[in-house]
């Protein structure tokens, strides 16, 4: 099924636990605030059905967007959340286009706009990649958008591209295996990864800020420091790509699991992932 005009479907993909304070007052007004709208929202409950009172509350966000609720059919977690999104839009919209946005996390304005400009102007790219800024409770932290990425650099850490700065073929998330489920945390850099290892893949910089990651502090953020389910996925990441890290870049990588999430290799390399 193709949508209007000559860009591919834009899919807008929100996973959530439901957590309607961020719903409500982050994430769906910032879609419904884009220049360029997504065709369609698709938004994905992880921990139960969103009632229909609460599913015309959503829809009153993100007026003239068409949404569809869905519940997570996988693994409980992001991963199955978006992958139970993903069989939705290959079924429905196989060329399209995915963008990917946190439900704690906000785009600007200009966001989706400055992600088709981009791919119009660099031949219809696998990945998209605009720049992320980091607000960490509360304080913009500075980073620079990134020009270029390699695997290697989402072994050791994440240099600029995950969850809310996701602009992606569906054809190249699905040829890259989709999102791991099961893996606590971590999802971005283990899709970074595998798509990065894919052979023809191709990739397109916007080199401006339009998405925010708030770095926060709550009990049930992922990126929190001293996170149980953080914890969990940085080991479980560890297992599946420790073996691809150099010591120069397993060096990094604990350093930088310690420097944001407040864990050291011990803890790491000693947790157990199943279950």
């Amino acid at each position: 099924m193709m949508l209007a005009g000559a860009f591919p479907p834009l899919i807008a993909l929100v996973a959530t636990k439901p957590r309607f304070e961020y719903l409500f007052g982050r994430s769906l007004p910032s879609i419904s605030s884009q220049e360029r709208k997504p065709d369609v929202l698709i938004v994905v409950s992880d921990e139960r059905p969103l009632t229909e009172s609460e599913q015309d509350q959503l829809r009153g966000c993100v007026e003239g967007v068409p949404v569809h609720f869905l519940n997570n059919k996988g693994t409980h977690g992001a991963a199955g959340s978006w992958n139970t999104g993903i069989e939705l839009i290959r079924a429905s919209w196989p060329a399209a286009y995915i963008a990917i946005l946190d439900d704690d996390d906000a785009w600007d304005t200009d966001h989706l706009q400055l992600c088709c400009d981009c791919a119009m102007a660099n031949d219809m790219p696998s990945v998209i990649v605009s720049g992320l800024r980091l607000c960490k409770e509360g304080i913009e932290v500075p980073t620079t958008p990134p020009v270029a990425l390699t695997a290697d650099d989402f072994l050791a850490g994440n240099p600029g591209w995950q969850g809310s700065n996701t602009f992606i073929f569906l054809r190249t998330l699905v040829g890259a295996g989709a999102f791991t489920e099961g893996l606590a945390s971590c999802n971005d850099r283990d899709l970074a990864v595998r798509v990065l290892s894919l052979p023809s893949v191709s990739f397109g910089f916007t080199g401006k800020h339009t998405a925010t990651w708030y770095l926060g502090t709550a009990a049930d953020q992922l990126s929190r420091k001293g996170g149980a389910e953080k914890l969990r996925g940085l080991a479980m990441f560890y297992q599946l790509h420790g073996r691809r890290m150099t010591p120069a870049i397993r060096k990094q990588f604990f350093e930088r699991a310690n420097a944001y999430f407040g864990f050291d290799e011990s803890q790491i390399t000693g947790t157990h992932t199943a279950g």
